[in-house]
């Protein structure tokens, strides 16, 4: 009952509607009337509600930090604005965004990763003309028609694919240890394309392979993808074209325009909460400003593998129709120690032990190659940020992993 009472309570709050008018209720109107009723004179109600305004925003300030971190095993991260012009992100009429193109990635910045706090820093990027982070610098293009002799490797996912980390002034991620190592083993003109997007599921891999990137004329594919379908599995009113838990960014990319104007104001439990209602960091607040719908981990999640495997399934015919080698990957999850008390990520380790399965099964039912990349990289910190995400070390093996099942 107490537990379902919070949840309501969180909800509200966290709504982008009713939450910035219970603020203005508590902080504002509640001070006003409190400092009315102990003062009668104009001067002592305006330092008595001043007074009352401060404490209440300290008191909040210290509950907020104690309570999350509890929850979330980790400390808040303020999250930075980034101004709307320079949003790396746009709406797509059939994908749920897109990255821009030839457009610059955020300022590099120190991450706050939950296994490597302040450990790793983000990419300073550039897009291609194709609206994605490709290459060292982000910015190599994918040459079409495909020159003759060039073995050309596509990499589809989201973040984990697509993720990239700096370190030591080098820039990290699977695709691009993978190019390293196929270049070093074998004398080709070859290439190895990140054509992952963070945040995509099954369906929108899908949707993305059949519009544009099946048209690049690529000899390998591989797809590394899970876990960002299960949001869509846990939310009631299920349906296929998970419409019933993802929108458009098109119906709110005026939030971040909103939001863009709002001042910077340094307190963290605020922060989280513009956050919350009118999101202004793509790389914190995007996924969760496109979902829609309470998850709910009792939810019955059968017709959700079954739309995975199926979307998983269209991807393979796909390649097969256009004569692409496909390689399909286990997908790792990294259940450490500061997660395996939190129900959410309990669920989420059932649920890609799940995915996994089906996974084995489609590359044994089509006859395609499968790397175990779940059995064979070791789960601990000197390979993961945090419970999906590789650290360089970790991208490395990965990377390994899949170069042996690519014979060029």
């Amino acid at each position: 009952m107490v537990i379902s009472y919070i949840k309501k309570i969180r909800f509200l709050v966290n709504n982008s509607f009713y939450g910035p008018i219970i603020f203005f209720i508590f902080y504002f109107i509640f001070s006003f009337f409190l400092s009315i009723y102990f003062f009668e004179d104009i001067i002592s109600s305006f330092f008595a509600f001043t007074f009352i305004f401060l404490a209440l925003l300290i008191i909040s300030e210290a509950l907020f930090l104690i309570l999350y971190n509890a929850i979330n095993k980790s400390k808040y991260v303020y999250k930075k604005k980034i101004p709307f012009d320079k949003l790396i992100v746009e709406p797509h009429e059939n994908l749920p965004f897109v990255y821009k193109k030839n457009f610059k990635s955020p300022p590099k910045e120190l991450l706050n990763f939950p296994l490597h706090p302040k450990k790793f820093y983000s990419a300073e990027l550039i897009t291609n003309k194709l609206g994605f982070f490709n290459g060292e610098e982000g910015n190599r293009e994918i040459v079409l028609p495909k020159p003759q002799e060039l073995i050309r490797i596509n990499c589809i996912g989201a973040s984990t694919t697509q993720n990239y980390l700096s370190h030591e002034n080098r820039n990290y991620s699977y695709p691009l240890e993978l190019e390293r190592i196929l270049k070093k083993r074998y004398n080709k003109k070859l290439e190895v394309n990140n054509f992952g997007t963070g945040g995509y599921t099954s369906l929108d891999l899908l949707k993305q392979l059949k519009l544009s990137l099946i048209n690049t004329e690529p000899d390998f594919l591989i797809l590394y993808h899970a876990y960002n379908d299960i949001r869509s599995y846990l939310t009631p009113n299920f349906k296929p074209d998970y419409s019933h838990s993802r929108k458009n960014l098109s119906e709110i990319y005026n939030k971040f325009y909103i939001s863009s104007k709002i001042p910077e104001i340094p307190i963290r439990f605020f922060n989280y909460l513009i956050n919350k209602w009118l999101p202004s960091n793509n790389r914190y607040g995007l996924l969760e400003s496109i979902s829609k719908g309470e998850v709910n981990l009792d939810q019955d999640i059968t017709k959700g593998l079954k739309t995975y495997e199926s979307n998983l399934q269209k991807i393979i015919n796909e390649c097969k129709n256009k004569k692409v080698k496909i390689i399909l990957s286990t997908f790792c999850f990294n259940f450490h120690e500061k997660v395996k008390e939190l129900n959410i990520h309990k669920k989420y380790n059932e649920i890609v032990k799940e995915e996994n399965k089906i996974i084995k099964d489609l590359t044994k039912k089509n006859n395609i190659l499968l790397v175990d990349a779940n059995l064979t990289i070791p789960k601990d910190s000197s390979n993961f940020v945090d419970t999906i995400h590789f650290t360089p070390k970790g991208m490395n093996l990965l990377a390994n992993e899949i170069s042996k099942s690519i014979d060029i």
